[in-house]
Parts: C-alpha cells; sequence; structure tokens
C-alpha cells in the first residue's frame, strides 16, 4: 500500500474510535509531503530522520511529537501487513526541559485588562471590547482558546448562566455553568456590539469587520497586549506568556480555592475534569502546576487531617 492511502485509511480508523488526531494526522501529512506518495515498505530510516530534523537544528518536542506519530502510524500499518518494520531511528535522543506553563497573576490580569481604548491600535483586528471579554472569558471558565472563538450567541444562555460547548475536543459538548461576573461580562459585551439581538448562529467573538474571530487573530493580538502591558516571564521558561496559560491559571486558581474552602479536593477532581472537557483525570494533572500556594493549601489540608487523626486515637 502507498503512504498516502494508508494514511488516510490510518486516520478514518482512529477518528471512527472517537478520536480527533488532528495533529496526528498533520504531523503524517508532513511525512508524506517529505518523502511523497511511495510505497511504505520503500521509506527508509533516513528519510524518516530528515522528517523528524525538519529545520530545527536541536531537537524539540516538536521531534517528540511527530516521532511518536510515525510511530503510531507504523506500528498500525505493520499490524495491518502493509509493512515489516517501523523506519524508525533506534536511539531517541533527550528532549528539552519538561515545558513549564505561565500562571497569571490577578495584578498581571488587572494590568492586561486595564490597558485603554485610547491605547490599542486603530487598525487592530479585535475591538478593546472583544479583547477583554475574551480574556475575562478564558480566566473565568477555563475554555480552549479555539472553544471560545468558536461559541455562537446560541450557546449562550445568559438567563440560566450558561455556555454550550459544542463538539470541540475528542468530538464532545458539554453544557459550562458560569459565574454571575462572567454573565455580566458577556450581556454588557452583547449589548454594546450588537444593539439589536444577535441571531443564533453569529460567532459571539468577531473582528472589527463582523468577521468570525480566528484563533491567530487572538494570538497576534494577545502578544501586543501583552507586551503593551508588561506581562512577561523571568523564570528561564522556552514562551513568554501564552493565552493557553489561561487555562492553566484557571485549574490552580479552582484547586487553590477549593482547599482555602475546606472542601474534598479529591471528590471534585474528577468534577473539575468534565468541566474543562478532558477524557480522564490523567489529562487535567497536566493543567495543574504546583504552585506556592497550591503547595500551601494542600499542606494545611493534610495538617487538618493529621490533627483530627491523632485526636480520634
Amino acid at each position: 500500500m502507498n503512504l498516502a492511502a494508508a494514511i488516510q485509511e490510518f486516520v478514518t480508523h482512529k477518528r471512527a474510535l472517537g478520536l480527533v488526531y488532528w495533529r496526528t494526522e498533520y504531523h503524517l501529512r508532513s511525512l508524506l509531503g517529505q518523502v511523497g506518495d511511495v510505497e511504505l515498505r520503500g521509506i527508509s530510516v533516513q528519510q524518516v530522520e530528515q522528517f523528524l530534523k525538519g529545520r530545527q537544528e536541536t531537537v524539540t518536542r516538536f521531534w517528540l511529537s511527530k516521532y511518536r506519530a510515525a510511530g503510531v502510524f507504523f506500528r498500525y500499518a505493520i499490524s495491518r501487513g502493509y509493512m515489516e518494520s517501523a523506519p524508525l531511528p533506534k536511539s531517541v535522543p533527550k528532549m528539552p526541559a519538561q515545558f513549564v506553563p505561565y500562571l497569571y497573576s490577578i495584578d498581571e490580569m488587572r494590568r492586561l485588562l486595564a490597558i485603554p481604548d485610547s491605547c490599542y491600535p486603530p487598525r487592530s483586528i479585535l475591538a478593546p471590547l472583544t479583547m477583554r471579554t475574551l480574556l475575562l472569558l478564558l480566566y473565568g471558565t477555563g475554555l480552549r482558546l479555539g472553544e471560545g472563538a468558536s461559541l455562537k450567541w446560541g450557546d449562550v444562555d445568559l438567563e440560566e448562566g450558561l455556555l454550550t460547548v459544542r463538539e470541540t475536543k475528542f468530538f464532545k459538548s458539554r453544557l459550562l455553568p458560569v459565574s454571575s461576573d462572567i454573565v455580566k461580562v458577556l450581556r454588557a459585551y452583547r449589548d454594546q456590539q450588537w444593539p439589536t439581538s444577535p441571531a443564533p448562529d453569529t460567532r459571539v467573538f468577531c473582528t472589527r469587520r463582523r468577521a468570525a474571530m480566528t484563533k491567530d487573530h487572538a494570538f497576534r493580538m494577545f502578544q501586543w497586549l501583552r507586551r503593551e502591558a508588561g506581562v512577561l516571564r523571568f523564570d528561564g521558561g522556552r514562551f513568554q506568556p501564552r493565552l493557553h496559560d489561561l487555562r492553566h491559571t484557571f485549574a490552580v486558581t479552582r484547586l487553590v480555592t477549593w482547599y482555602r474552602e475546606g472542601k474534598d479536593v479529591q471528590r471534585l477532581l474528577p468534577h473539575l475534569s468534565v468541566y474543562l472537557g478532558h477524557v480522564n483525570i490523567e489529562s487535567t494533572a497536566y493543567y495543574l502546576t504546583m504552585t506556592k500556594e497550591l503547595l500551601q493549601e494542600a499542606n494545611r489540608c493534610f495538617e487538618r487531617y493529621a490533627l483530627a487523626e491523632v485526636e480520634h486515637d
């Protein structure tokens, strides 16, 4: 079987199992572009090594992502009898240090939101109110940026305080209860941006020209806003603060709040996982970066537990 047909069969098979597999498909299409639509048995280790290396001079996490995509694809092809062995490098180089997400402080969020309208570039893609509303929604709900960008007014129930997040990652939809503060923010944004009630299929976040906002629009606008507000990281992290880090911030803040409220965090973790749209708690754990505040609250919780045990003895 040739590479193009095998990739299509593989991706179709995985999606039939309920997986999105867009990143893996992207990598495999890149491999196809690198080696051409050749017979699977004709792919050499050297060709795969060149695909993995790309234009990078050093090994990155992106290298590992491509390696894993190629590995799972070749295992599938071998199981179907399309090839005898995987043309992968025999050794995997040492990966760079684990990526550490950035967690925004309340002061940093205030600075991002406080940039006056007059400071925004007159020709910026997104209006200041749109950008502020997007930031507050991501910070207050932990939505993925793609979920926020895809949100339509028909998915927003301001009376009940519910958002319907439709068929995003893992082809899952979910109902998201939001706080009264977020409801107020969305209502004020709607009333100012749409003098008449918007149609149900209208995107919540639009450009100044009323075109649907894309993730790229938000990325570029946020990079300008972050620099304008002086929100920078100096901890040696590989990336400056990102919009996706608001999701990490939401997850950690929720845990700290539960600890401070004396809630049973272990019992509530599955609820947080469902709220974030994860398929399991392990996926949620990726977002729970250990911070000083989280460690302190966890220690206090353990101390209360230990003291209760001593009193019972």
